[in-house]
């Protein structure tokens, strides 16, 4: 068999063990003396040979072995491990190094809206129209929560910069589940006849009755509900108007089908406007919208030279009701029909102008509050014979027909 590396330089390591032996060996017997004994000379490098031969042996046997095992081992396989680190100087550096990347990442500018403060996500929120909030709560459900748990105090805001006058002039009616025993009593009494002279709203084609299960009946909250429909029906027919399109005309004592679905559609409208305050801004907004476009048709009409309130191109980008305060003609004409469309331009009830003030005096807004006293006064004080003359439980509601 061919020799191996290993072998190679096993021989020739062992060669040199070898020589380096005998020499040490030699050099510790030192010289042999001069001595005419020949004999004992002779003897003593006889030995040294033969204790360099043994050594010589050895060595080679032991060098011989080792190479043996080293073939034998199998190969050598890292198992080493990084030691964690953990150590109070260590803690230390990694607090200061996420202080670090915190307060980074609070300079960092905010990529979306939702990333904005609170204080200023708010004001830019109020600063959205009516109609845009809705679009907004159907961006994300976040936005959508943010909106409807602030509902209140965003509408508030808005209603104060954006229509003061008009939610002045369309209050919401009360509802009548807010309404306590005695008023319940005192309505039924008043207004359970149906030969009452106070009935309203009984030959209205384009408003739909209030439900006195729904709102309160008396004559303010009554007044108030119609108010607001025609807000949503004055809305509806003013592309028709701007178009020059005649609104159908309903003959006397007929109430066609599609009239009667309209009308319905609109109070649907104004009840979500007295459970949501969103709605009721909207309602604002939409019958800001329906003034503007009335005086801008009618001034254009040359043969229309009746007074109007001034109002500019600056008025109607600004999306407010400042105009409105303004001196101008009275407000409070009633379109009792739509044939009063053509001409109806600012129609906001329920307030008067001064003169002498030069201001706009508006009705207070617990006049309903006015109205229910009032009605108790006038319970308490009529005999027991009339004051019975109701036979309704306190506290139910009567149906429609009682009422109008």
């Amino acid at each position: 068999m061919p020799t191996t590396a290993s072998t190679s330089r096993s021989n020739r390591h062992s060669r040199g063990s070898t020589f380096s032996d005998t020499s040490a060996i030699a050099n510790a017997a030192g010289p042999p003396e001069i001595t005419g004994n020949t004999t004992t000379n002779t003897a003593a490098v006889a030995n040294a040979n033969a204790n360099a031969s043994k050594t010589k042996v050895k060595a080679t046997v032991l060098y011989e072995d080792a190479d043996a095992d080293a073939d034998e081992l199998e190969p050598l396989v890292d198992l080493t491990q990084p030691i964690p680190l953990h150590s109070k100087k260590t803690d230390r550096k990694q607090k200061r190094r996420e202080k670090k990347e915190a307060k980074r990442a609070s300079t960092v500018p905010p990529r979306r809206m939702l990333d904005l403060p609170y204080e200023l996500l708010y004001s830019i929120i109020t600063f959205v129209e009516p109609r845009e909030l809705f679009v907004l709560c159907r961006v994300n459900k976040t936005l959508q929560h943010l909106i409807l748990s602030q509902e209140h105090l965003i509408t508030r805001d808005i209603i104060a910069w954006r229509y003061p006058s008009l939610s002045k002039c369309f209050r919401l009616p009360v509802l009548a589940k807010d309404l306590d025993e005695n008023a319940h009593r005192a309505l039924n009494e008043a207004y359970g006849d149906a030969l009452s002279p106070r009935r309203v709203n009984a030959n209205y084609k384009h408003v739909q009755p209030p439900d006195p299960s729904l709102v309160c009946f008396c004559y303010t909250c009554r007044l108030r509900w119609i108010f607001l429909c025609v807000v949503v029906d004055f809305a509806h027919w003013q592309d028709d108007l701007d178009s020059g399109v005649q609104i159908p005309t309903i003959p006397r004592g007929a109430d066609p089908e599609w009239n009667k679905k309209l009308v319905a559609k609109h109070a649907q409208v104004v009840v979500k406007a007295l459970h949501s305050q969103l709605w009721y801004v909207r309602l604002l907004q939409a019958h800001l919208t329906s003034i503007t476009r009335s005086i801008q048709r009618n001034s254009a009409n040359q043969g229309n030279r009746r007074s109007r309130f001034r109002m500019t191109a600056a008025d109607v980008a600004s999306g407010t009701d400042a105009f409105l305060d303004r001196s101008g003609p009275p407000t409070a004409d009633f379109p009792y029909n739509r044939d009063n469309y053509d001409l109806l331009e600012a129609f906001m009830p329920s307030r008067s102008w001064i003169k002498d003030d030069q201001k706009w005096v508006y009705v207070p807004a617990d006049q309903h509050e006015q109205d229910l006293a009032r009605l108790e006064r006038q319970r308490q004080d009529a005999p027991p014979s009339t004051a019975a003359v109701s036979q309704t439980t306190p506290g139910v509601s009567v149906s429609r027909s009682m009422i109008f």
